[in-house]
């Protein structure tokens, strides 16, 4: 195994740089500087900090000109090669990051994934054809559960602020069909209810679609979204029913991602769009 217990002993990667520049093709260390697109004074001083470091001659200077000893040749040699592997090393990074930006995978809840995403998708890949998204569609306790694990790039959910106080008794008191506990539908209703018990439940179910199936039958009103309601309001399969102001229902959507994961190209990406498309 190396030995890296002195790595902060080792060469800066520049004045080796600078050194394999002077060995191949510049004649001086201003046009190694140049050819690096560093300071000369600079230049200078990190091959002098070289010499003291490696404590070998590595330059012959006199007023024609800087030239490397043989010494300096050896050592430049010896520097082209870390400096082609630190070059495999960026390469083969950046294939990494092209290949996380090609794709993204992305968790949402569910009435984000059915009433929001498609449009958004819609507009992205016609302008980013080269990322592709991948969709998994989740509750939004899932979909945290997908980010912390970090088996996703970008979590999409409603979430709820909690008011501080409302007039909910008379909805508390009326059996609900309602999502299963740890969707965001679900979470905004028993904040807005819990004070008075939390909501009598006639039905929970885990699909949009099932819920409003068993609303139209008039077994017990639904408790949605209106993204996910509006197409039945306006056929008059569901008709919409009045609550007090003071109760709290409303949601805001928020975009997640692990803070110990960096967003990929592609997932910075989707969200900017996401975000210029909502506005």
């Amino acid at each position: 195994m190396q030995d890296l217990s002195r790595m902060q002993d080792w060469p800066e990667l520049p004045a080796l740089g600078l050194l394999v520049t002077l060995s191949a093709s510049a004649q001086s260390i201003g046009q190694a500087a140049e050819a690096m697109g560093l300071a000369q004074p600079n230049a200078s001083r990190s091959l002098r900090n070289l010499e003291w470091d490696l404590k070998v001659p590595l330059l012959r200077r006199s007023p024609r000109g800087t030239q490397l000893t043989a010494e300096g040749h050896a050592v430049a040699q010896w520097a082209s090669k870390v400096i082609d592997a630190y070059a495999d090393l960026n390469a083969g990074t950046r294939a990494i990051q092209d290949a996380r930006a090609g794709t993204v995978r992305v968790s949402a809840s569910l009435t984000v994934a059915e009433y929001l995403l498609p449009r958004y998708l819609t507009t992205f890949t016609s302008t980013h054809p080269d990322i592709d998204v991948g969709l998994a569609v989740e509750n939004s306790s899932a979909v945290i559960a997908a980010v912390r694990e970090q088996r996703c790039d970008l979590g999409l959910i409603e979430s709820v602020s909690l008011p501080e106080d409302f007039p909910a008794e008379e909805l508390a008191t009326v059996p609900l069909l309602v999502r299963e506990v740890g969707s965001g539908t679900r979470e905004v209703l028993d904040a807005a209810l819990a004070q008075f018990g939390g909501a009598r439940v006639a039905g929970e179910y885990g699909s949009n679609s099932a819920l409003k199936i068993a609303a139209a039958t008039g077994l017990a009103p639904v408790v949605l979204s209106e993204l996910a309601l509006r197409d039945d309001f306006s056929a008059r399969r569901l008709v919409p029913l009045p609550v007090e102001s003071g109760v709290a229902l409303d949601r805001e959507l928020h975009a997640v991602w692990s803070p110990g994961r960096r967003l990929s190209a592609g997932a910075t990406a989707l969200l900017e769009h996401m975000v210029s498309v909502h506005d």
